[in-house]
């Protein structure tokens, strides 16, 4: 009880936290090699794979149908009483994805808070909270996240995302540097980013606990940003009632129609390009099969 309240403690008032070590070897080696099956090819047509929404950045979304060790990681005791403890007992997991950073020196993602929740809706009332869970599926000592403690205490409204990005140069920033296997909480309205340069390609999954009560902004959910989590139903065998809960099971159904508006543009040409390809793939394999019998 008393490292919980520490941690909680120290998360409350930094805006971040890292854990005690809560993976074991085995664990952490299966998560790396799972993932970085991911990222051998993008996701394409019936390919699995990962995807790229910025320059510096391939992700791999869905993490719960994967391995059931990325759905066993945030029901770990500690992380969930504290997860719980911060936000409250409706909270549940909203978001599981994570991303390999390719190697960059410029600032080329400045600090920053989240732009998830909708600034309109919540212009005159109380900001919503949200947690991000962070691990390190690789050594990170160049390109780490990076913070402003205690900078997520603070009375502005709606002053998220790109239109209020920071001077680096103006703050003081806390790094968390860590092995394979680091752990870390943070509040992503704490001011924050990746720290520069990267000098190394790294891997880290990032977990998103909110209630399932919160209005969120329309750039959050049209620009690719956000996916309607996904569990492998296997990996739910042995859970109890809480637990199913906290993983978003007790949410009641979504019956809004997202409306992707990444590439909104490209959307015809792009259609007609993967449908002929597959059509030549066809006619290949017919021409195949006719000259050689296979």
């Amino acid at each position: 009880m008393s490292q919980l309240l520490a941690l909680l403690s120290e998360l409350k008032h930094n805006g971040a936290v890292v854990l005690p070590e809560c993976i074991t070897k085995d664990e952490l080696v299966k998560m790396q090699r799972i993932f970085q099956s991911q990222l051998e090819r993008p996701a394409f047509n019936s390919w699995t794979g990962y995807a790229q929404t910025d320059r510096k950045r391939l992700m791999v979304e869905q993490l719960l149908t994967l391995d059931p060790h990325f759905c066993q990681l945030p029901l770990m005791p500690l992380i969930n009483s504290l997860i719980v403890e911060y936000l409250g007992k409706d909270v549940c997991l909203q978001e599981a994805k994570g991303w390999q950073s390719l190697p960059f020196k410029d600032n080329f993602h400045p600090l920053h808070r989240d732009e998830w929740y909708c600034t309109e809706y919540y212009q005159s009332k109380s900001i919503p909270r949200s947690l991000k869970l962070a691990c390190y599926l690789d050594d990170v000592e160049s390109g780490a996240f990076a913070f402003v403690a205690g900078s997520h205490r603070h009375q502005y409204q709606g002053q998220v995302g790109e239109l209020h990005h920071q001077k680096t140069e103006d703050y003081e920033l806390t790094r968390v540097i860590g092995k394979a296997g680091t752990l870390f909480l943070f509040d992503p309205e704490c001011l924050h980013q990746q720290s520069y340069p990267n000098l190394t390609a790294r891997n880290a999954l990032f977990y998103h606990f909110f209630s399932p009560s919160v209005v969120l902004s329309n750039n959050f959910t049209q620009w690719g940003r956000f996916q309607r989590l996904l569990i492998e139903s296997s990996f739910l065998s042995g859970l109890n009632h809480q637990q199913l809960a906290f993983l978003g099971c007790s949410r009641q159904p979504c019956n809004d129609i997202p409306d992707i508006q990444h590439f909104l543009s490209l959307t015809k040409p792009l259609n007609i390009a993967v449908r002929s390809l597959n059509e030549a793939h066809f006619l290949f394999e017919k021409i195949k099969a006719r000259f050689f019998g296979r």
